[in-house]
């Protein structure tokens, strides 16, 4: 009897030990699926996908140097329900206008710095561009976005809003956060 009540003793704590050493840390996520990310292409990547299934094009132009371009990165495109609308919704590309590389802007080639300065009329950084998926320019908006006006401004322009509300009604009238 002893040796038995001992082996549930010591089965007990084989059995606790087990699931001490296999429970998830606080750094693991239990159930939470991985934080979806911006899916970046380039410019010309998202006109072509554009003619095949139409989406409005999203812009961020930036530079290497720019810190308020990288706290975007850090803030505002690394939010999960940000990056997650902007996945749905458009598509999205990082111009980099101090980069010589050339793109097609309605079929004429031209360098990322004309695009971004003669066409999207950035020229401060960071400056968020928004087409239609036939290359017309909506919108150019300078200056760092914080991510719940970001997440209001790709709304905005994502279900098309603009094209029957103005902004001051439709900014009032959202109230979704990102967090």
């Amino acid at each position: 009897m002893k040796s038995k009540v001992i082996a549930l003793f010591a089965l007990a704590i084989v059995i606790a030990s087990v699931g001490f050493i296999c429970a998830p840390t606080q750094t693991e996520s239990v159930s939470t699926p991985a934080a979806e990310v911006v899916k970046w292409m380039t410019y010309d990547q998202a006109i072509a996908l554009s003619k095949k299934n139409p989406k409005p094009i999203f812009i961020d132009v930036y530079t290497d140097w720019c810190g308020w371009c990288k706290q975007m990165d850090k803030n505002t495109f690394s939010n999960h329900k940000v990056a997650a609308y902007l996945n749905k919704r458009f598509y999205s590309v990082k111009l980099n206008p101090e980069k010589a590389d050339t793109v097609h802007y309605k079929g004429v080639a031209m360098t990322n710095g004309a695009l971004a300065a003669k066409i999207f009329h950035a020229t401060s950084y960071p400056t968020t561009v928004y087409l239609e998926g036939d290359e017309t320019l909506l919108q150019p908006i300078p200056g760092y976005q914080a991510p719940n006006d970001l997440y209001r401004i790709i709304h905005y322009i994502g279900e098309n809003h603009y094209k029957t509300t103005n902004w001051e009604d439709f900014s009032r009238s959202f109230t979704e956060t990102v967090e």
